[in-house]
């Protein structure tokens, strides 16, 4: 296709457009989405009702390349409906079949984008006269100011400016809040349902508030033993009173409640201090039914329960010990736990989300009956301990009790989302997600400190506050 462009230079019309802006919110901006490779896209209605052909043509030469094709043609007919990709305000129009853009409008929506709607009809329908009647050019009662809603008619495709020798069709561009014209390929296909880029859908999460009260830092551990920082999280030396006795691998980190130290626990239940952590004892001596997988450290940071495969839990120091499955028939594998704020009881969780509740635990819900995509990986507790987060291999989050639901990995749009683990911020309004290659997601008011890109990591861990 030839160049498709405006009626005049294009830095003019998007000074045109920002200067008819006229109703709508002083602050309305909102950043784009990036697919995992980066390229953006915005969340829109698909711009013709009817079926078109289109290929990613942003960027083509145009002009023997002096300019650059800065939308996407969706060829179509003469007189098919182009409606609003959002909901906005036409902020101008341009009637006349003059130039390159002949008829055309731009809408900007309510999240500061701009889209331009090109190549407007200006024949009488069944003629290629170019006598422009303006009863089919636009929608009735569109015009400059209009307020629109996402898949209102709005104007007809058409064939004029530079089009007038090509197939009708909608030249359609998306422009950021600043005015930057991005391809709109991706957000086209999305917006038919079509896998695009690595991204199977338009994400779906609520909005995210990151505040870095929730939470200052968290650590990322392998099974090697190798504690990466984040925010405030500090690494520090093993306790010298610790004797250092390894198997591996490691499996678990246990924070204290001044943050200012941890410790680590092989498979064999082997447990080394660091920092202001301080050794209670392990289960290196114990005779295990089942592999060490958790540990969990008591609110005065003077003791701990390590978790076993089978349910067994083994309390040390200030641990009390509640109960267990250790000796009761599984329906699947236990994969976690969590203490309650007061550290008077604590849940255990099966591989299938089935929740186990002992001391003042209670149970607020589970997925144990349910059929689920992945298996279930860990558990966080809200910080009132009156509900909990469960996440799944897919980063599906189910909420039970007062855990309300902050976004998830399948609601980013991304295809194949995988897991980890994740941890609660200390408000309780925001947790963060860990996935196999170490990328750190974070939801409601967790702050993204960073992430450990390229290794395999076993868990994070949020520092306490």
């Amino acid at each position: 296709m030839r160049l498709r462009r405006l009626l005049v230079p294009a830095v003019a019309v998007v000074a045109l457009v920002a200067s008819t802006t006229m109703g709508l919110p002083a602050s309305a901006t909102v950043a784009p989405l990036k697919t995992p490779t980066g390229v953006l896209y915005h969340r829109i209605t698909f711009p013709v009702a009817g079926a078109v052909n289109y290929t990613d043509d942003f960027g083509a030469c145009r002009q023997g390349c002096t300019r650059r094709h800065e939308g996407n043609d969706l060829l179509g007919s003469k007189l098919m409906h182009e409606v609003a990709a959002n909901d906005g305000v036409i902020t101008f129009v341009h009637e006349d079949n003059s130039g390159l853009a002949g008829n055309m409008l731009a809408l900007r929506d309510t999240d500061g984008w701009t889209y331009y709607y090109i190549h407007i009809n200006n024949d009488t329908p069944g003629t290629d006269d170019g006598a422009n009647p303006a009863q089919w050019r636009f929608a009735p009662g569109i015009k400059a100011g209009s307020h629109v809603k996402a898949g209102q008619f709005i104007a007809y495709m058409g064939d004029s400016g530079d089009a007038e020798t090509t197939q009708p069709h909608l030249h359609f561009e998306l422009h950021l809040p600043d005015g930057t014209p991005i391809d709109p390929y991706t957000s086209l296909k999305l917006a038919q349902g079509i896998a695009v880029n690595g991204v199977c859908g338009i994400g779906s999460n609520p909005r995210a508030h990151a505040n870095s009260a929730a939470g200052k830092g968290y650590w990322i551990i392998t099974d090697d033993g190798v504690v990466r920082t984040y925010g405030t999280a500090q690494t520090y030396a093993a306790h010298p009173t610790t004797p250092v006795i390894w198997t591996w691998p490691v499996v678990a980190m246990a924070p204290t409640p001044s943050g200012s130290g941890y410790w680590l626990t092989d498979n064999e239940g082997h447990v080394v201090a660091f920092g202001d952590a301080h050794s209670y004892g392990g289960a290196g001596n114990i005779n295990l039914a089942a592999p060490i997988i958790g540990m969990t450290a008591t609110v005065t940071g003077k003791g701990y329960w390590l978790l076993a495969r089978d349910g067994g839990i083994f309390s040390f120091g200030d641990a009390t010990f509640f109960g267990s499955m250790g000796t009761k028939k599984l329906n699947a594998p236990i994969v976690g736990m969590a203490a309650t704020p007061g550290g008077k009881g604590y849940w255990l969780l099966g591989r299938d989300g089935g929740i186990f509740s002992f001391g003042n635990a209670h149970f607020w819900g589970s997925t144990g009956a349910m059929t689920l995509a992945k298996p279930v990986l860990s558990m966080a507790a809200t910080a009132s301990g009156r509900g909990y987060w469960l996440i799944g291999g897919d980063g599906g989050i189910f909420t039970f009790g007062d855990a309300a639901y902050r976004g998830s990995l399948p609601g980013t749009g991304r295809c194949n989302t995988q897991a980890v683990s994740m941890a609660g911020t200390k408000t309780g309004l925001g947790y963060w997600v860990l996935e196999p290659n170490g990328k750190v997601d974070a939801f409601g008011d967790a702050t993204n400190y960073g992430s450990a890109n390229g290794v395999f990591p076993l868990g994070l861990v949020a520092v306490p506050s």
